[in-house]
Parts: C-alpha cells; sequence; structure tokens
C-alpha cells in the first residue's frame, strides 16, 4: 500500500490511511466500528455504540470556543464494494491498496473508499488531533449507508440534540449543498418455469463501461450494462428465437451496472452476426460516454435448464420496459434531476429473474406515482415487486445561519461565492432532518471522481482546500 501520510494535510490522509486497512463494505463494518471506539476511549473521549452499529463520540469545546453553539460532524463508515472484472480483492478480508498519481490517490482494479472514507477522515483527525479548535463536537458515524441508508434510519433521535450538522459526503470542491434526493429500493421478481436443455449454446457479453453513482451520474449518459444487454437479447429474439437460460449483471443497486452477461439457447454462429448489427448501433449511440463499450458473443456449454420461448420473452419485455435513466428535471432547480430510476442488479436464480432497482426524486409524490408504474408493469409481466428501504429527501433551508456562515467560509478559501446545489444522491441529512427537524446542516466535500466503480480517486489538493474550509467553518460556528 502507498503510504499517504507523505501527502497534506498529514493528519487526514493518515487517518483515510487507517480506514484503509480495515475492511468495511455495507454490512461488513464492524472492524472498524470496534476500532473507533477503541480509538476514542484511548483519548478520553465520551463514545458509545447503538445496537445497530453507528458510533457516536464526543469532545468538549476547546479553549475559546465554548460560548459557540454545538456542531456534529457526521460521515458513514461502509464504503461500495466494486472490483476490475480480473481482481482477486476480497473486500470482506483484504485491505485497500492505494496508489499516488499526478495529484490523486486512488486503488489498485478496486473503489478506494474515499466515499465516505475522506469525510470520515476529517472528522477523524478533528477529534482526535491535540491542536485542533472547535466549538462542542460530535462526530456521528453510521453504518449501511449505500446500501438502504440502515444505520441513518435506526439512530436516535437523542444523539442530534445539537443545533448544527455538517455532513461530509459530498463530492464537488467548491459546491455546498443543501438538499439532497429521497429514495426508494424496487425488488422485482418475474417467475420463470426451467426445463431441460437442448441444443447448442452461447454467452453474449456486454462490458467495458464505466459505470458509476446512479444517482449523481444518472444525468451523464453512461451506458447501463443490464439495459445495454436486454436490447441485444431483444434484437436476436426477434430474428431466432431462443431459450434464456442465465442472466447475470450488477452487484449493487446503487451503481450504473457495467457489466452483464447471457447465456441463451442458440448456436454461437447465429448469434453472432445478430448480435455484431445491434453492437454497431449501441456503439454508435455510445461513442462519447461509452468508447470502451465492448459486446462478445462465445460458444459455452449446454446448460442443464433453460426457460421456455414465452417466458423469455416477458424477461426481455420486462427488462425494456423497465425505467432507467433520468425521468424528470425540476421545475425548480434549473439543471438538477429530480426523479430517476436505475436498473442496478438482474440475476436468475431457481425461481426465475430477480431484478433490483433504485428510484430516487426530489419529491414524495413522483416517487410513489413511479412506484405506480412499476407496479403496473409487473402485472402485465406476471412478476411480483416489492419496494422498501425508503428514505426521505432533504429539503433545502435558504435562510439557514448555518449556510449563510458557510457561503462566507468558502468564499475566503476559494475566491467566490459557493455553488449552492441539490444533489440527486441520497445523503443521511435526510433522514436525520426527520428525526430532527431543528437540525441547520450543510454538506460539502473534497472533488471524488468515478465513485461506486473501480475508477474512484480522490484529488488530494481538494482534500487540503475541504480540509481549510472544515477547521475555518468550525471556528466560526454562530454563538450560541
Amino acid at each position: 500500500m502507498t503510504t499517504l501520510t507523505q501527502l497534506q494535510p498529514q493528519a487526514v490522509w493518515y487517518w483515510f490511511e487507517q480506514l484503509c486497512a480495515i475492511p468495511r463494505p455495507t454490512f461488513h463494518e464492524q472492524a472498524l466500528g470496534h476500532f473507533l471506539m477503541q480509538q476514542a476511549e484511548a483519548r478520553g473521549l465520551s463514545a458509545e455504540q447503538d445496537a445497530r452499529g453507528n458510533v457516536r463520540i464526543h469532545k468538549v469545546a476547546t479553549a475559546g470556543m465554548a460560548d459557540r453553539a454545538p456542531v456534529a460532524i457526521q460521515a458513514h463508515m461502509d464504503m461500495v464494494a466494486q472490483k476490475a472484472p480480473d481482481s482477486l480483492h476480497d473486500f470482506a478480508r483484504d485491505p485497500i491498496h492505494t496508489r499516488i498519481d499526478n495529484g490523486w490517490v486512488s486503488a489498485e482494479q478496486t473503489t478506494l473508499g474515499a466515499d465516505n472514507g475522506i469525510g470520515l477522515a476529517m472528522g477523524l483527525a478533528v477529534l482526535f488531533e491535540a491542536d485542533m479548535s472547535h466549538p462542542d463536537l460530535t462526530l456521528i458515524v453510521t453504518v449501511e449507508e449505500e446500501v438502504g441508508m440502515g444505520g441513518a434510519m435506526a439512530l436516535s433521535p437523542s444523539w442530534l440534540t445539537m443545533p448544527y450538522l455538517i455532513n461530509l459526503d459530498s463530492e464537488e470542491e467548491g459546491r455546498l449543498f443543501i438538499g439532497c434526493a429521497g429514495g426508494r429500493d424496487v425488488n422485482f421478481t418475474l417467475p420463470l418455469r426451467w426445463q431441460a436443455a437442448e441444443g447448442a449454446a452461447c454467452c453474449v457479453r456486454v462490458e467495458g463501461l464505466q459505470g458509476g453513482h446512479s444517482g449523481a451520474d444518472i444525468h451523464q449518459g453512461l451506458g447501463n450494462a443490464n439495459v445495454l444487454l436486454a436490447r441485444l437479447l431483444a434484437s436476436v429474439y426477434e430474428v431466432a428465437p431462443f431459450a434464456l437460460a442465465d442472466l447475470a449483471g450488477g452487484e449493487l443497486r446503487n451503481v450504473i451496472t457495467r457489466e452483464a452477461a447471457a447465456t441463451i439457447m442458440l448456436p454461437e454462429n447465429q448469434a453472432a452476426p445478430i448480435v455484431a448489427a445491434t453492437a454497431a448501433v449501441l456503439q454508435a449511440e455510445l461513442a462519447h460516454t461509452e468508447p470502451n463499450l465492448h459486446i462478445s458473443v462465445q460458444a459455452v456449454d449446454t446448460p442443464l435448464q433453460a426457460a421456455s420461448l414465452a417466458d423469455t420473452r416477458r424477461v426481455l419485455d420486462g427488462l425494456l420496459c423497465l425505467p432507467n435513466g433520468v425521468l424528470r428535471m425540476s421545475d425548480v432547480f434549473a439543471g438538477v434531476v429530480e426523479t430517476s430510476s436505475s436498473v442496478g442488479v438482474v440475476k436468475t436464480n431457481a425461481e426465475g429473474v430477480q431484478i433490483h432497482c433504485l428510484m430516487r426524486s426530489l419529491l414524495a409524490s413522483p416517487k410513489d406515482a413511479l412506484g405506480q408504474r412499476i407496479e403496473a408493469l409487473a402485472r402485465l409481466a406476471g412478476a411480483t415487486v416489492r419496494f422498501d428501504a425508503d428514505y426521505p429527501g432533504w429539503a433545502p433551508n435558504a435562510d439557514s445561519p448555518l449556510l449563510q456562515q458557510a457561503k462566507v467560509v468558502f468564499e475566503r478559501h476559494f475566491g467566490q461565492a459557493p455553488s449552492l446545489d441539490i444533489i440527486h444522491a441520497g445523503l443521511e441529512c435526510g433522514l436525520l432532518s426527520g428525526k430532527a427537524p431543528h437540525l441547520d446542516m450543510v454538506s460539502f466535500g473534497p472533488t471524488i471522481t468515478g465513485a461506486h466503480s473501480p475508477k474512484e480517486r480522490v484529488n488530494i489538493a481538494s482534500v487540503a482546500k475541504n480540509w481549510a474550509v472544515l477547521l475555518d467553518l468550525l471556528q466560526h460556528i454562530p454563538k450560541a
């Protein structure tokens, strides 16, 4: 692993390096939670961990700061686990191997975990380093943010008595986020009647896509491998109907799917010319956003079972009809996505096809309307659908005292007023505001690109700038 403590600010990079050494994919945060509790107790700080695994660490105001209002710094400890196809990395056991390249920190063939590790490292540096000036301060670290925000949902309102909260889970330098979209998971089950497979088979594969965050990157026109594969298979079926034997694409519902593959009961020489024709169309459509899109057909051994022709048609029709991408832009906030959906995971199993999507919206009613639309599709397709992990959006407050102070601090460090934005992604601020409506919140962070993909990286200079902003803002929190 590259030694990150050669970088500045050293305190932040020291703690980020500690985080990279501890495996922390979603639902596997126990070791990190234990580490945080140990570190807090070793410094004599008040710390507690709830039944879900969330950690709360408190530190009294430093000298000269007792007249300032109490504030919380909030981040999450889990990371998205994505790796390159040829990577042998085990996210549950292996540390993240980092590298420094031309002003950026990234990982070797995996996600880096700067989302949200770099924000957490900043919070730890404030609390655990001796020479930091701050008001009465609480660090709130949640679990399971990347899959349904389970930690924030379970968080006790008693942890949120302070008037101000700074969320460090944003990824674009110079922007202050003052609102976010809400979300809801979609679990779509399409039953199949499996029967013995006969004849030759081939595998149609889509790969080479960039992937990315299914909320923050949804407007960029990136290719979704599940959607592209459905188009390819439908084009083949129209010419040469086949039985579907296997379908697999994606691992997480909040990631724009990079790879997908299907085994179909059709000889390679019959499928290949049709796939090639449709592949040329898709590559032309996505030439700008997905220059490395690769589509292939390869003969494979005959599988044990396959679906009927009629069931195969139902699967393809269902995938073609599932909403994916930007569905509506905001009428109030220019350039902001209001409502979207992403087809994140598609897998066959003994029951049939399981499809997991994540819908997002700034407003509750469009999210409900999208749910109705998906329920209608399920009825037409003979499928069942279940919704869960619903979380609210975070409504912006233009009159926020914390926002006014943050704007002054940003202008001092960036030389211009910050962009005030609403992110089309789920920040825990939405759930926290529902538990504690009095909370005055802002969110910011350094520049991170490629989040939720093996291309994730964080800009070193941006970390230094945002660290300076955080320290300055803490020193200028409004008086109690």
